[in-house]
């Protein structure tokens, strides 16, 4: 038996096993180094150090940022511009009136629209220009009527002339209606006079005066009036009871018909969307000023009606100096007794009252500062007519107009007769002279109108709307509209 443990016969180290070809492989692969550097700076000496890639990379997004940076930067020029056009510029203050401001953007549409209420009246379908039109062809009418009735009457005469002497019943009947064509022609030859009458004052007085009115330096600084205007009228009626504020402020119906009305009166049919296009405004803006219009013509009516006669009168006398020194001279005199009719002959430089003592007569309200009566400044018919006025009181120095006013109450009539003519010339201009007084309260204060606003081109109606000057011959032909757009 053999006992001897049998040891494992090992294989040879260098012996391995072959792998099979379902085992892994391996292949022999080319490296690529992407962060080889070529030593060479990208952007003023920096930049060696990194990689072609790197660089690459860094260009690719540097392009990309400056692209998104011009794009940004244009993006922000057109929207910053667009902002200043719409908004800032248009927001600017014109005028402004104890402290609010009337942007220009509310000017600019006044002027459109006062523009557009005038070329409605110029040259609308109910305007002064088809007015003159229509006269013309009735005037036509009669002309060639009374060419017809002359031919009658001629034929008439012939066939009398024919007739053998004495009366007969065919000379009675000719006779008659010779009479008759006389009297019609007598008749028409009224009427046309009449007619031609109505067309030459139409073109001589009323549409060359229109048109004398219709440029842009009296359309703007109505506009720029009136929106001043709108402001005090609207501070005053929120003092106002309820049932005054209902008589002034225009209704939602009173605004509809006037639009109704501009839109329907305009001299092309499409000539509203042109306004609006052109001056780049909407309905909203339009109604809003003819709101303004509205209610300024009804506080015209309103004020009219409470100029009334008999009426509160006042009996004064002033003084006028033009130095403040001279006025406050007076001033002491007539403090320490010396009279005042003999101060006001001596230093009154109102050629109209000094000889006179300074008296101005009897004066109700208004009629101090209107362009009929004194025609002297508001602020003085202010103190005149304060209610706390006396018998035989004495103003202080009042300076308005660039003068040195001084003013004596000689008499208080509470109810006393208004002459006619003066009473109508109030009523017809109650509104401006209530507003002129008004203007001139303490505590007012309205800035002057910024002139570079007032006539900018960009506020004013495009392609000649709105003359720069009036027609050079007044009376010109009214059949020649200026050019606006869409006629």
């Amino acid at each position: 038996m053999n006992t001897q443990t049998e040891r494992p016969v090992r294989k040879p180290n260098n012996q391995r096993g072959k792998q099979t070809r379902a085992g892994k492989g391996y292949s022999k692969q080319t490296a690529h180094v992407e962060a080889r550097r070529d030593g060479k700076p990208l952007i003023f000496g920096w930049g060696g150090h990194l990689s072609h890639t790197q660089k690459v990379r860094l260009q690719r997004r540097a392009t990309w940022g400056g692209a998104a940076l011009i794009f940004l930067i244009l993006a922000a020029i057109i929207v910053g511009t667009w902002i200043n056009l719409n908004i800032i510029i248009p927001g600017l203050a014109i005028t402004t009136v104890n402290g609010h401001s009337i942007p220009q953007s509310e000017y600019r549409t006044m002027v459109a629209i006062k523009t557009q209420l005038e070329l409605n009246k110029l040259y609308g379908p109910k305007g002064l220009t088809a007015q003159v039109t229509s006269l013309e062809t009735q005037d036509a009418q009669v002309s060639t009527t009374i060419s017809q009735t002359n031919t009658q009457i001629t034929s008439l005469n012939a066939q009398i002339a024919k007739l053998p002497a004495g009366p007969s019943t065919q000379r009675t009947s000719l006779t008659n209606q010779l009479n008759t064509a006389q009297t019609t022609l007598t008749n028409l030859t009224s009427q046309h006079q009449n007619l031609q009458n109505q067309v030459n004052n139409l073109n001589n007085n009323t549409i060359s005066a229109e048109k004398q009115n219709f440029t842009q330096s009296q359309i703007g600084n109505d506009s720029a009036t009136w929106l001043q205007d709108d402001e005090v009228l609207r501070e005053w009626l929120t003092t106002q009871s309820a049932s005054v504020q209902a008589k002034i402020n225009p209704t939602t119906n009173q605004v509809n018909r006037d639009f109704n009305s501009l839109k329907a009166n305009m001299p092309t049919s499409n000539g509203y969307n042109t306004l609006l296009s052109q001056m780049g405004i909407g309905d909203d803006q339009v109604r809003s000023m003819l709101t303004i219009i509205d209610r300024r013509n009804n506080a015209q009516s309103y004020l009219s009606a409470q100029i009334t006669s008999p009426s509160y009168q006042v009996l004064a006398r002033e003084m006028v100096m033009q130095t403040p020194q001279k006025a406050n001279q007076v001033l002491q005199d007539l403090q320490k007794g010396q009279d005042f009719g003999k101060l006001a002959k001596q230093y009154s430089q109102d050629s109209n009252t000094n000889t006179k003592g300074g008296d101005l007569g009897w004066l109700t309200r208004y009629q101090y500062s209107n362009d009929t009566g004194v025609n002297g400044p508001p602020a003085v018919e202010n103190w005149i007519f304060d209610p706390a006025r006396t018998l035989n009181q004495t103003s202080p120095v009042i300076f308005a107009g660039g003068s040195y006013y001084i003013v004596q109450i000689m008499n208080i009539d509470p109810a006393r007769a208004v002459d006619a003519t003066m009473l109508k010339a109030l009523q017809g201009n109650a509104l401006v002279n209530w507003l002129l007084d008004r203007r001139a309260l303490p505590g007012q204060h309205i800035t002057a109108v910024d002139q570079n606003m007032l006539l900018d081109t960009n506020n004013l109606p495009p392609n000649g709307m709105l003359p720069s000057a009036p027609p050079a011959a007044p009376g010109s032909q009214p059949g020649s509209v200026p050019s606006v757009p869409g006629q």
